[in-house]
């Protein structure tokens, strides 16, 4: 996994994911909560996957920038959506 975090939005976003995994929700909603208070750009309407993208919590410029193709996939997204969402992120 080459993923990488370049803002705190995302180090939240991914202790959220982690916490979830873990079957700890109290700790991944205050996670939750500490990702939506950073602002961020929205992902536009018509980025690439976006309703699978949202239902894991990647919302913003800043959730998904950083992210690689394997967490795209994990996260339930198709290796050419993923693919898309990369590409589509490169000209955010």
């Amino acid at each position: 996994m080459t993923a990488t975090i370049k803002s705190h939005r995302r180090y939240c976003l991914l202790k959220r994911r982690y916490n979830l995994l873990c079957g700890e929700e109290g700790l991944a909603a205050v996670w939750r909560a500490k990702q939506e208070a950073v602002p961020s750009t929205a992902l536009p309407p018509t980025f690439p996957a976006l309703s699978t993208l949202a239902a894991s919590g990647y919302t913003t410029k800043a959730d998904i920038d950083g992210a690689d193709q394997d967490e795209l996939v994990g996260v339930g997204l198709t290796i050419s959506e993923a693919v898309a969402a990369l590409a589509a992120l490169a000209l955010l």
